[in-house]
């Protein structure tokens, strides 16, 4: 007799978690290197970026995060399917889907309970539910986390709650 699955994690990074109220967005990947799926990005000339942790920038200029699409990206999950680190980047130059409002799937370093905010850390650009010394985080005003990460599970899913640009 099979096995029954009794607990399911939160799935792979950037995968959209809600789908009655989000709202999803193409813009340029305007980076010169490969976003990750999952990354949140700011809005510069040109299209959306990654975090950079040598001019940091202002929740202001706060898009959303990259979304895994399946039929847009040919590398979106990896081969063999092992469930260690999940394939799937935004190329420079893509025409990226960005969510701007929803629920998605993201890597906490330090993870959180319901309803914490979420912050990025200045030092190394990783999302984080604990908000560190004053000056060393930027607050994602409007993100807060849904679902905390499992035993075991580093992915955890998080809500923008509301639009913050365009």
């Amino acid at each position: 007799m099979g096995k029954v699955q009794a607990v399911f994690g939160n799935g792979s990074p950037g995968a959209i978690t809600r789908s009655v109220d989000d709202i999803v967005i193409s813009v340029k990947n305007a980076y010169s290197g490969e976003i990750a799926f999952g990354t949140p990005v700011f809005l510069e000339a040109g299209g959306a970026v990654p975090f950079n942790t040598a001019a940091p920038q202002e929740y202001s200029s706060f898009l959303g995060f990259a979304v895994r699409v399946a039929d847009k990206t040919p590398d979106t999950y990896p081969q063999d399917q092992s469930g260690e680190e999940q394939a799937g980047t935004w190329k420079p130059g893509d025409v990226m889907e960005v969510l701007v409002r929803g629920g998605i799937t993201v890597e906490l370093a330090a993870g959180g309970e319901t309803g914490d905010p979420v912050y990025l850390r200045k030092s190394d650009g990783a999302l984080t539910a604990v908000s560190g010394q004053e000056g060393t985080t930027v607050l994602l005003e409007n993100v807060r986390i849904r679902r905390p990460a499992g035993a075991g599970g580093r992915n955890t899913e998080v809500t923008v709650n509301k639009r913050n640009l365009i």
